[in-house]
C-alpha cells in the first residue's frame, strides 16, 4: 500500500525469530516451585532491568505506537497536550500501589490481580466479580491491539487485514502460551528496547527530510492553521478534556491490572525503586516523540489510506530503505508486548480466578496447565473475530478499555491494600458501580460525558464514593484477616 522493500520483509522474519528465541531461553531459566506461580508471576524473581521494561512495554500499546500518531496526524500539536499526562504515570503507578502490591503479593502469595482482592476480604464472590471484568475489558484491549497489528501488516507489505489479525493472534498466542510471564517479560524487554530506538530514528529522519521545525509548521499551517492551535481542528480537544486527559492517564495506568501483576512478580523494594527511575527517564524520551511522529506524518505524507496508517506511512517515507525494516519493527513491538501481557491476564482470569479458586476439588499442575493453555486460546480467538470489524480509530477503543480498567479497580484496589476499614460489600460496591456507571457513559455519551469531561472521572468519583459507602453499612473484617495485610499499628 505503500512503498516498502524487501528488507522490511527481512527485518520483520528477523524480529519475529528473535522473540521466539527469548520465548525459548526464558523457558529454560523457569524456577522450580509449581505451574501457576511460574507461569502468572514468572518465581517473583524479576530484576529491575526486565520489571522496569516489561512494565513500560505493556502500557505502550499498540494505541501508543497506532492510535496516538493515528490522532496526531489527524489534529496537529493538540495531541501533545492530550498525551501530556502520560509524562507522570511512573510516579503514580509505582507510587500508589508498586511497594504495597509487591509486599502482599510475597506474604500472601497472591499470583493475580483477583487473587489480592480476593484473599484480602475471603470472598469468592469477589474474585468472581473481578475476574467477569476484566475478562471484558482485557479482551476489549486485546481486540484493539490487533488492529493494530493487522493495519501495520497491512500498510508495510500489503498483507489482507483479516490475515494479519490471524498472524498476530497465532504468533503472540504461541510463545505466550509456552513461556508465560517470563518469556512475556524477557520479550517485553527486548521489545521496549526497540521501541525506543525505532521511534527516536523516526523523528530524527524525518525532521532532516521535512527541513526542520519550521518547515513542520509552515507545512501544517499550509493545510490547516487548526492543526497549531491547543484545541486542533473542530475542537478536538476543549479545556475540559484537556484537563480530565491530565488526571486520565496516570490515574488508569496506576488501574491497570496488567501493570499491577508486574509488582507481583518482583524480587524485592530494590527493584521496584529502580525499575521507577528507568520508566521515567524512558517515558520522558518516548511519548513526545511518537506524537512528534504522527505531526510530521502530516507533512511527509498528508493523505492516507486508513487513519492508522499514520506511523508505518510515515516510518516508511523519512527513514531511509536499509534502516526502515528495523524501525517498523517498534510498533510492532509495542503491539505484541501488551497482546502477550494482556492475553497471560485474561488467561489468569479464567483458569485461575474463575475455574482454579473455584473447583471444588484441588486442581493439579496438569489441569492448571491445560487450563491457562485452553483459556489462551478461547480469548484469542474471541479477540481476533472482534477485530475484523475495526472502529475508524483504534485509539478510542484503547483508551475505553484503559480507563474502563482504571474506573473498575483503581479505588478498590487502593483502599483494600491501604484501609483497615475497607470491607467486602465496599470492594463490590466499588468494582461493580465503577464498572456499570463506566458503561452507562460510553453509551450515552460516547468519549465526552457531562460538562464535556471524559467518563472515567466521572466513574472513578461514583467507584470511590461506592467504597466508601457500602463499607460503611457492613461489618469490619475480621482482625486475623486484616493482621495478614496490616501491621499492628495500623489497627
Amino acid at each position: 500500500m505503500y512503498q516498502s522493500a524487501s528488507s522490511v520483509r527481512i527485518a520483520f522474519a528477523l524480529y519475529i525469530g528473535l522473540t521466539f528465541l527469548l520465548a525459548y531461553l526464558a523457558r529454560r531459566q523457569a524456577v522450580q516451585g509449581g505451574f501457576l506461580r511460574e507461569f502468572f508471576v514468572g518465581g517473583r524473581t524479576i530484576g529491575p532491568w526486565v520489571l522496569g521494561l516489561t512494565w513500560i512495554a505493556t502500557s505502550a500499546s499498540g494505541g501508543s505506537f497506532i492510535g496516538a500518531p493515528a490522532l496526531a496526524h489527524a489534529n496537529g500539536w493538540s495531541v501533545m497536550l492530550w498525551i501530556s499526562g502520560y509524562i507522570v504515570v511512573a510516579t503514580t503507578g509505582f507510587g500508589l500501589l508498586g511497594r504495597r502490591i509487591a509486599e502482599l503479593g510475597g506474604r500472601t502469595g497472591a499470583l493475580t490481580f483477583p487473587d489480592l482482592l480476593r484473599d484480602r476480604f475471603d470472598s469468592q464472590a469477589i474474585g468472581a466479580i473481578a475476574g467477569v471484568a476484566m475478562l471484558i475489558l482485557h479482551t476489549s484491549y486485546i481486540v484493539a491491539q490487533y488492529i493494530a497489528g493487522a493495519r501495520v501488516l497491512e500498510a508495510v507489505m500489503g498483507v489482507p487485514y483479516a490475515w494479519g489479525v490471524l498472524g498476530f493472534a497465532v504468533v503472540v498466542g504461541v510463545y505466550t502460551a509456552y513461556g508465560g510471564f517470563r518469556a512475556v517479560a524477557w520479550t517485553d524487554s527486548f521489545q521496549a528496547v526497540v521501541m525506543l530506538v525505532g521511534v527516536l530514528l523516526t523523528a530524527g529522519f524525518g525532521l532532516y527530510r521535512v527541513g526542520g521545525m519550521q518547515a513542520v509548521y509552515d507545512g501544517l499551517a499550509a493545510q490547516s492553521p487548526d492543526l497549531l492551535t491547543p484545541t486542533g481542528p473542530e475542537s478536538f480537544l476543549p479545556l475540559p478534556a484537556a484537563i480530565s486527559f491530565f488526571f486520565v492517564w496516570p490515574l488508569a495506568v496506576a488501574g491497570q491490572p496488567s501493570l499491577i501483576t508486574r509488582f507481583l512478580a518482583s524480587r524485592d523494594a530494590k527493584s521496584l525503586r529502580r525499575a521507577s527511575l528507568l520508566i521515567g527517564c524512558y517515558i520522558l524520551l518516548l511519548y513526545p516523540a511518537v506524537i512528534f511522529v504522527g505531526i510530521l506524518g502530516r507533512v511527509l505524507v498528508p493523505e492516507l489510506a486508513a487513519g492508522d496508517h499514520a506511523m508505518p506511512a510515515t516510518i516508511l517515507a523519512a527513514v531511509p530503505s536499509a534502516l526502515a525494516g528495523l524501525v517498523l519493527a517498534a510498533p510492532m513491538a509495542a503491539i505484541m508486548s501488551t497482546i502477550s501481557s494482556f492475553l497471560l491476564v485474561a488467561a489468569g482470569a479464567i483458569a485461575r480466578d474463575l475455574y482454579q479458586r473455584n473447583a471444588p476439588e484441588s486442581v493439579d499442575d496438569g489441569r492448571a496447565r491445560t487450563a491457562t493453555h485452553l483459556s489462551i486460546l478461547a480469548v484469542g480467538l474471541i479477540a481476533g473475530i472482534f477485530a475484523l470489524r475495526p472502529p475508524d480509530y483504534l485509539q478510542y477503543l484503547v483508551v475505553f478499555s484503559g480507563t474502563g480498567l482504571a474506573a473498575t479497580f483503581l479505588f478498590p484496589t487502593l483502599l483494600a491494600v491501604y484501609w483497615t476499614g475497607m470491607n467486602r460489600i465496599g470492594c463490590i460496591s466499588g468494582i461493580v458501580a465503577g464498572f456499570v456507571s463506566f458503561l452507562l457513559q460510553y453509551a450515552a455519551y460516547g468519549t465526552r460525558s457531562f460538562l464535556d469531561l471524559d467518563p472515567f472521572v466521572w466513574s472513578l468519583g461514583i467507584s470511590m464514593l461506592a467504597c466508601v459507602a457500602g463499607s460503611r453499612m457492613g461489618q469490619r473484617e475480621p482482625r486475623a484477616l486484616l493482621a495478614r495485610y496490616f501491621a499492628g499499628e495500623e489497627l
